[in-house]
């Protein structure tokens, strides 16, 4: 009688401790889904073969207190995480860029402009290739962010025609 007792009591916990695991697994790995609504694409270098690389979209989850735009460019100024980094994503803006502001919807003359202030750090360090895969990077970015306004760079608040050393070429307002 103890026996059969002790065995409904054990089955029992056994069970309700099965249901425990499965609820918790469950509510663990249940991670929003990130979609065109919820976040936005933010572009990074990505290593495929031997030294070959291609610009790479990754999501981000969509910041409720700031603007597509405003998020994107935070989220790429942050560099890939380190589960991208792992697999294989880089970026060639240097770390120490700041986004110094952000002007969405400023007017100009019949309509709405963006204007991208970075930090002049944006330009330093690397070559042409660089040069050219970071202002990608950005272009990409914002564009995919802001799909309406006509997007302008400026370094330390000033319009930019080229950065780097060897001067590559800043066509504004941004375009791919």
């Amino acid at each position: 009688m103890k026996n059969s007792k002790n065995l409904i009591i054990l089955a029992i916990s056994l069970f309700i401790a099965i249901i425990l695991l499965i609820t918790t697994f469950f509510l663990l790995n249940k991670s929003e889904r990130l979609t065109d609504k919820n976040s936005v694409k933010v572009y990074f270098m990505k290593s495929v073969g031997n030294a070959d690389f291609q610009l790479t979209p990754v999501r981000r989850k969509l910041s409720p207190d700031k603007s597509r735009l405003s998020t994107a460019i935070t989220e790429l100024l942050k560099g890939p995480s380190e589960k991208e980094k792992k697999a294989g994503f880089y970026t060639e803006i240097p770390s120490t860029t700041k986004l110094l502001e952000l002007s969405e919807n400023v007017k100009d003359i019949d309509y709405s402009i963006v204007i991208i202030n970075l930090s002049k750090d944006f330009e330093s360090g690397g070559g042409s290739t660089s040069m050219s895969m970071r202002l990608k990077q950005l272009v990409n970015t914002a564009l995919d962010a802001d799909k309406v306004h006509p997007v302008y760079l400026q370094l330390n608040g000033k319009k930019v025609d080229f950065i780097g050393g060897e001067g590559v070429i800043v066509t504004q307002p941004l375009s791919r």
